[in-house]
């Protein structure tokens, strides 16, 4: 995308302004070349961004930015690839970054961290030189403060100086910040949830499986001695590689174990739908659809639920395993490249012992008991006593889709659309087959101004809705958004 020729169209340059930030511009970064220069100011430059990316920006020149949010996301890791964590929660974070389009980074940092990303723009100038601060100032101060940032009542809390593009006409009702949000699904009896339609999962194992015949024994292969274990054991190897698929397919056929492979999420999701495997090993990256979002779709699925899922990495390593585990609901953590011993060793475990940990029955109950309570305050107007029951219930089952997605509407008619955004996004990827989660996650990035995530939420709303009037609605409503 030509940024100059944006930024002359977006009055923030003048032409010969433009041309002086192109001359002096490293890899067509204009916009950090025309701060650096000062012939715009940030605020204007982040507000072109934001119009560019169809998203909100950053200006961190009025933000408060804690040093402790590079112990979430390292300080080399922002420098490599010029992103900046400028508020964290338990759940979520606004990444500052300076290609807010680069989905895979921000899905590599939510599988990092654990945390919902919110993909704000920003210019690349200003985070680097906002990194360097933070990382000079590590071991003295709590936060870093822009030259215009507001006084704030918590030293170490966070602000962000938003700032948003053009504002774009919406055609339905939105979520407004002190206002209401259509409670999708509440309408009818609680009993009657968007989730309450059957699962795509078959209930049962097909009667045959095809698959490709397992490799001959290695010589001296230490997994030969244990060939029985998974004999009639169906498991899914899910990895973008060939190479790696057929090494952990190996190692797992000769456990005796009927092996099928998938090179990317959404193959990953739509075989262990079918085909029911004992047993997911998936790479956390995959194309398409991440592990960790198959990971979440498997554990959210009521039927697939008891599906132990393996996330493995090639990149991230050592404490990441705690951590996916806790966000994503993985029974097991492997590293790449595969070690045979480990790989055969978790797999006996999860195969042929209790798969990982799962919510006990008795919390699952009390959890759907408290959403369910939730969703009747919601729907009575009692939105304060209902949030705070709903944030109980999404902690007592975390794989709870329903206990989210009320938690999200909660939040929502509370005003707070980027907790609800967390919130809701969870619920979609708990079941990315509901459209309900898809369509009122749509309707809140709408609000906060991020339009492209919106587009992307509507898309996926469309795919899942089998109501063919609401289909209709939301694919005027997303035609809107593309300008059509």
């Amino acid at each position: 995308m030509d940024h100059a020729a944006h930024l002359v169209r977006t009055k923030v340059l003048a032409p010969d302004k433009a041309a002086r930030a192109l001359a002096a511009a490293h890899d067509g970064d204009v916009a950090s070349a025309a701060l650096r220069l000062g012939l715009a100011s940030e605020a204007d430059l982040a507000r072109a961004l934001a119009e560019l990316h169809g998203c909100p920006a950053v200006d961190f020149s009025k933000s408060v930015v804690p040093i402790a949010n590079l112990e979430v996301v390292a300080a080399a890791f922002c420098r490599e690839r010029r992103v900046l964590p400028v508020s964290v929660s338990r759940t979520e974070m606004v990444l500052a970054m300076s290609d807010p389009e680069d989905h895979a980074l921000a899905d590599e940092v939510r599988f990092v961290t654990g945390r919902n990303v919110l993909r704000y723009a920003a210019v690349p100038a200003a985070i680097d030189r906002t990194l360097d601060a933070l990382v000079r100032d590590r071991s003295r101060a709590l936060v870093w403060r822009g030259p215009q940032a507001p006084a704030l009542p918590d030293p170490a809390a966070a602000w962000v100086g938003v700032v948003h593009g053009a504002k774009h006409e919406s055609g339905i009702d939105l979520p407004e910040a002190t206002g209401s949000m259509e409670l999708v699904g509440l309408a009818d009896a609680v009993e009657h949830t968007p989730f309450s339609a059957p699962s795509p999962a078959r209930r049962a194992r097909p009667a045959s499986v095809p698959v490709a015949p397992p490799p001959p024994p290695l010589a001296g292969d230490v997994t030969v001695r244990l060939e029985g274990v998974g004999a009639g054991k169906l498991v899914l190897v899910g990895d973008s590689a060939q190479e790696s698929r057929e090494v952990a397919g190996g190692l797992l056929a000769r456990l005796g174990c009927t092996v099928l492979q998938a090179a990317n999420g959404r193959a990953a999701l739509d075989v262990t739908r079918e085909a029911r495997p004992d047993l997911v090993l998936v790479d956390a990256m995959l194309p398409m659809m991440p592990g960790f979002e198959v990971c979440r779709a498997v554990k959210g699925d009521p039927v697939l639920r008891p599906t132990p899922v393996v996330l493995a990495s090639g990149v991230h390593r050592g404490l990441v395993a705690a951590d996916v585990k806790a966000a994503f609901g993985a029974d097991a953590f492997l590293e790449k490249p595969w070690r045979p011993d480990e790989v055969v060793r978790t797999a006996k475990v999860l195969l042929l012992g209790p798969s990982g940990d799962p919510v006990d029955a008795a919390a699952r109950l009390a959890a759907e008991a408290a959403w369910r309570k939730g969703a009747q305050l919601l729907t009575a107007g009692r939105v304060d006593e209902a949030a705070a029951i709903l944030r109980e219930a999404a902690g007592k089952d975390d794989l709870s889709a329903e206990a989210h997605y009320y938690f999200g509407l909660a939040l929502a008619r509370q005003g707070l659309l980027f907790e609800a955004v967390a919130a809701l996004a969870r619920a979609a990827e708990l079941r990315p087959d509901v459209d309900a989660a898809h369509q009122v996650l749509a309707q809140a990035f709408e609000q906060l101004g991020f339009m492209k995530s919106a587009q992307q939420a509507w898309a996926r709303a469309i795919e899942t809705c089998k109501d063919e009037k609401r289909k209709s609605d939301m694919q005027v409503r997303l035609m809107q958004l593309l300008g059509m």
